[in-house]
C-alpha cells in the first residue's frame, strides 16, 4: 500500500509539472489577441512620434584658439669676457680745451685715470708724445709710481704755450712696458692770446701819392689845394696816409684829424661845406677828378672854426679799419654843393701839412 502511495504521488507531481510547462509556454510565445492589438498600437506611436520631430539643424561653433603653452628656456650663461691687461678709465683731467694762455706760458697738464685691467702699471710705463704741438713736453716720461688694478693715478706732463698767438694741440700715448700702447685719445688743446696793448701812432700825408687835380685835367702833386680857381676851375685836393705800420689785425680805438695847418685865399666856404671821401687811386691823374654830386662823406667842415678844431669821427676810424691791410688810406676832399661860384675870384684852402692821430690796439 505503501509502495502504491508513493507511486500515485510521483504521477500527481509529474502531471503538476507538465501542467505548469504549458502555462508557461502560452504566456510567453504565444500572446493573447489583445497583447499584440497593444504591442501594435504601441509601435505605431513610437513611429508617429519619430516622422513629426523636426530634423535638427546643428550649427558648428568655432572653437577658442588656443595658445600654445611656450617651451620653458633654461637661462644660458653669460660668457665670461676675461679682462685685458692693459684698460684705463679716464676720470678727470686739468687744462680743459681751449684754455687761453699768454705767450710762452708754462702750465701743467694732468689726466687722471683707474686702473681697470689686469696687470700693474709699474714705474716702467709712460707718457709717449704722438703727433700735434708737443710745447717742450718731455717724452717719454716714464711713470713716478706703480698703479695696482683697481687704483688711482695722476699722470702729468709741464708744458710750455708757444709764443705766438694762435690754438695749439697736441696728443699723447699711455705705453706699457713692452711697448705697447693702451690709450691713444689723450691730448691737450690751448689757445695763445696775445695781450692787446695800445699805440698811438700820427699819420702824416705821403707826398708823392698827395695833391690836386683841377676841373681842367691840370694835375699838381704835392699842392694840397680845395675850392675854385680864378678861371673858376674847380679844385679837389687827394691825400694818401701811410698806414702799412698798422698791423693788419689791429683794433682801430680811435681816429683824430690834425687839419689846422691850412690857409685860406677868397671865401672858400661860399661854396658850401668842405666834405672828406674815401676815394682810391694811384698814382694821381686828371680822371680822379669827381664831377657831380658825391655822397657818403666821412666827415665835413662848414667853417674855419670847425677847421681849426682837432675833430675825431667814428666814420673816418671805420673806413681806417677797413683799410688795414694795404700800405695807403686815399681820401680826396671837395666842396660839392658848387664847384665854382664864378666870381673869377680864387677861393681855396690850402694845407701845409694834414694829419691823423690813430689810437689802436693789437
Amino acid at each position: 500500500m505503501r509502495f502504491q502511495k508513493n507511486l500515485t504521488l510521483k504521477l500527481f507531481s509529474g502531471m503538476l509539472v507538465l501542467l505548469l510547462f504549458t502555462i508557461a509556454c502560452q504566456i510567453g510565445f504565444a500572446p493573447s489577441d489583445t497583447e499584440t492589438k497593444l504591442q501594435t498600437a504601441v509601435a505605431q506611436t513610437v513611429t508617429a512620434k519619430v516622422q513629426v520631430q523636426p530634423t535638427a539643424t546643428s550649427t558648428p561653433q568655432s572653437l577658442p584658439t588656443l595658445t600654445p603653452i611656450p617651451t620653458s628656456t633654461l637661462p644660458v650663461p653669460a660668457t665670461a669676457v676675461p679682462k685685458p691687461c692693459n684698460k684705463a678709465e679716464f676720470i678727470s683731467e686739468t687744462i680743459i680745451d681751449n684754455t687761453a694762455m699768454d705767450p710762452n706760458e708754462t702750465y701743467t697738464k694732468t689726466w687722471r685715470f683707474i686702473n681697470v685691467g689686469t696687470c700693474t702699471w709699474t714705474t716702467n710705463y709712460k707718457l709717449v708724445f704722438s703727433n700735434g704741438d708737443k710745447m717742450s713736453g718731455t717724452s717719454p716720461k716714464k711713470f713716478s709710481q706703480n698703479v695696482a688694478p683697481g687704483e688711482k693715478v695722476d699722470i702729468a706732463i709741464d708744458l710750455k704755450a708757444p709764443g705766438s698767438a694762435g690754438t695749439y694741440k697736441g696728443y699723447w700715448k699711455l705705453q706699457d712696458d713692452v711697448g705697447n700702447y693702451f690709450v691713444n685719445n689723450m691730448w691737450v688743446q690751448i689757445k695763445v692770446v696775445v695781450p692787446l696793448v695800445e699805440h698811438t701812432v700820427t699819420l702824416d700825408v705821403v707826398p708823392g701819392e698827395s695833391g690836386s687835380v683841377w676841373e681842367s685835367g691840370a694835375v699838381n702833386p704835392g699842392d694840397l689845394v680845395a675850392g675854385d680857381a680864378a678861371s673858376n676851375a674847380g679844385i679837389q685836393a687827394f691825400v694818401a696816409f701811410n698806414i702799412s705800420g698798422i698791423p693788419s689785425s689791429a683794433n682801430i680805438l680811435s681816429v683824430k684829424m690834425n687839419f689846422t695847418d691850412y690857409a685860406v685865399l677868397g671865401n672858400p666856404f661860399g661854396l658850401g661845406c668842405l666834405r672828406m671821401y674815401e676815394q682810391g687811386y694811384r698814382p694821381l691823374n686828371a680822371s680822379d677828378y669827381f664831377t657831380g654830386s658825391p655822397s657818403d662823406a666821412l666827415v665835413k667842415w662848414c667853417n674855419t672854426g670847425e677847421l681849426d678844431t682837432q675833430s675825431t669821427d667814428e666814420d673816418v676810424k671805420n673806413a681806417l679799419q677797413t683799410r688795414l691791410g694795404n700800405n695807403y688810406f686815399p681820401l680826396r676832399l671837395q666842396f660839392n654843393e658848387n664847384e665854382t661860384d664864378s666870381d673869377s675870384v680864387n677861393d681855396v684852402v690850402g694845407w701845409n701839412s694834414m694829419k691823423l692821430i690813430v689810437k689802436y690796439e693789437s
